[in-house]
């Protein structure tokens, strides 16, 4: 945004831009949050993502956010129990709102 500011004015070039080729990470910004954020790269007119991938150390599934990663290895990773079983017939789901909408859809009313 900058850099086109600056073409348009036509006072500073490329070179003399404060962030003209620096990566920045939102990670060690000022407001102290966590380090689950990707990195970004300063490339011309935009910052470009550079994908951070969180692996599982189990089964090697790779996602973007850290938060993603302990999602899958609570409740998806390997074989695990199925944990909310429908009172009616007995059908067993991963997560609470599958249940909740199973019972909607199957036995309201």
């Amino acid at each position: 945004m900058l850099e086109r500011k600056a073409r348009s004015i036509g006072q500073e070039s490329q070179d003399s831009l404060p962030f003209s080729s620096k990566t920045y990470s939102k990670a060690h910004d000022t407001l102290g949050r966590g380090g689950d954020y990707p990195v970004h790269m300063y490339s011309g007119d935009s910052y470009i993502p550079m994908i951070q991938a969180y692996v599982c150390t189990d089964c090697g599934k790779k996602y973007k956010w850290l938060d993603s990663l302990k999602r899958h290895q609570r409740v998806d990773c390997g074989n695990k129990e199925k944990k909310f079983c429908c009172h009616v017939c007995d059908r067993k789901f991963k997560y609470r709102y599958e249940l909740r909408n199973h019972i909607t859809a199957h036995h309201s009313g």
